[in-house]
């Protein structure tokens, strides 16, 4: 498993997987982020019966592109069935929330880029950025 480093979003292109109205301040704040950072977003739930104040997508083949890098909110065992999709589709960087080491050894046979971690320890201040220094985010 790789560590997380500023430039891991490179692209500037990110799928947001899971995210959720049940975790809608810290979605919110997250996608704000990436926003705030010159980054498309491309919000993904297959919840059909979720209200979101974003446009966010059901199906990864309503998307324009399929984004090269993965923010990855959800369980280890939902992350674990979503990571399948995810390589299947092309996507080759992906930053987990929480991850189990199977899912992290199967991107890694995949040739996937694999961190565990939060996105505001790159994006964050104050609070965030200490938990990054910490964290050995570069």
């Amino acid at each position: 498993m790789s560590k997380l480093y500023k430039n891991f979003f490179k692209d500037k292109d990110i799928l947001f997987v899971g995210y959720s109205s049940r975790n809608n301040a810290y979605c919110k704040e997250i996608y704000q982020t990436f926003m705030n950072n010159q980054m498309r977003v491309y919000p993904y739930n297959t919840k059909e019966n979720a209200t979101f104040d974003v446009k966010v997508y059901q199906k990864l083949e309503e998307l324009p592109s399929i984004p090269k890098s993965a923010f990855v909110l959800l369980s280890k065992s939902n992350a674990a069935v979503a990571v399948k999709e995810l390589i299947d589709k092309g996507v080759k960087r992906i930053l987990f929330r929480v991850a189990d080491p199977v899912t992290l050894a199967e991107c890694e046979k995949a040739g996937v880029e694999a961190v565990v971690g939060c996105p505001m320890m790159i994006y964050g201040t104050g609070l965030h950025k200490f938990h990054a220094f910490f964290a050995g985010v570069k």
